[in-house]
């Protein structure tokens, strides 16, 4: 029989909510008022991600925080009109001993506390996630891409987003964007929606930011390559005018693989696109 295709109820999410290190002017004590909870159009920041997901019908979603913003954080959740006014079951909070502003965004998903509440496959997303784009038709791409590979003896990868920073009207001169490597995803057997995102789908093979692009290109005068994607892959593409949005949608088997790689600290250029 063939598996079933994964829906939103199989999915939970993970907010980070950072200290803030660079909103400093606004969070200087993230003990009583943490980035997550910067006003942005009179509405907790953390109330973004949060309504994204409800829209999507995840709604077992944890927030996880170090240990000096989980009672601000526990206590806006019950008494902020608008985080109470969302639908429940209402965010759990978690606040991991070992847990601090230095720590990888993968080696989070390595403390014992954040693998204890992961059941299924999940998405991982930044407490300032503001976004039009429809969490729907992410969940429907990653499913389309699942559906496909039943009876395949490769598993399902995950699936992130990044964005254009040129050529849009919100462009922001000089900020950071992303080097990629990316190649063509075979067409999917299994049909989608006239507006789905899945032509806009493509293999990420490589992932880091610029400045690391720079700094490899800088001490070896070039950009090693290796010649085993070029046979695999035929024909890729590099872009260096894209941002990570920090949006991730994982199968559950990648909480194996980080473990066993323990050199991993990054899922943005460690985790996302391993070689």
């Amino acid at each position: 029989m063939p598996a079933k295709a994964p829906t939103s109820l199989d999915f939970q999410a993970l907010i980070l909510c950072g200290p803030g290190v660079s909103f400093n002017t606004f969070t200087s004590a993230p003990e009583e008022f943490p980035k997550a909870l910067i006003p942005i159009a009179n509405r907790p920041m953390i109330w973004y991600p949060l309504n994204w997901c409800h829209r999507m019908n995840i709604t077992r979603i944890t927030l996880i925080t170090p240990s000096t913003s989980h009672a601000a954080i526990t206590s806006a959740l019950s008494l902020n009109p608008h985080l109470t006014s969302l639908p429940l079951p209402r965010a759990d909070v978690l606040a991991p001993p070992n847990l601090s502003q230095n720590t990888g965004t993968a080696e989070i998903l390595r403390l014992p506390e954040v693998q204890s509440i992961i059941v299924g496959h999940f998405l991982v997303l930044p407490c300032d996630l503001i976004t039009d784009l429809p969490g729907e038709s992410l969940l429907e791409a990653w499913m389309v891409h699942a559906a496909g590979m039943v009876g395949s003896p490769a598993a399902p990868g995950g699936l992130g987003v990044w964005i254009p920073t040129k050529g849009v009207e919100q462009a922001v001169k000089g900020e950071e964007t992303n080097f990629l490597i990316t190649a063509q995803l075979p067409h999917p057997t299994v049909p989608s929606s006239s507006d789905s995102l899945q032509p806009d789908l493509t293999r990420v093979l490589y992932s880091s930011t610029t400045d690391t692009l720079n700094d490899i290109t800088d001490a070896k005068k070039t950009f090693p390559l290796r010649h085993g994607l070029l046979r695999k892959h035929g024909k890729i593409r590099m872009l260096t005018t894209t941002r990570d949005a920090h949006i991730y949608l994982f199968p559950y088997w990648i909480l194996d693989f980080i473990n066993q790689n323990p050199r991993l600290d990054s899922l943005s250029e460690d985790v996302v696109g391993w070689p």
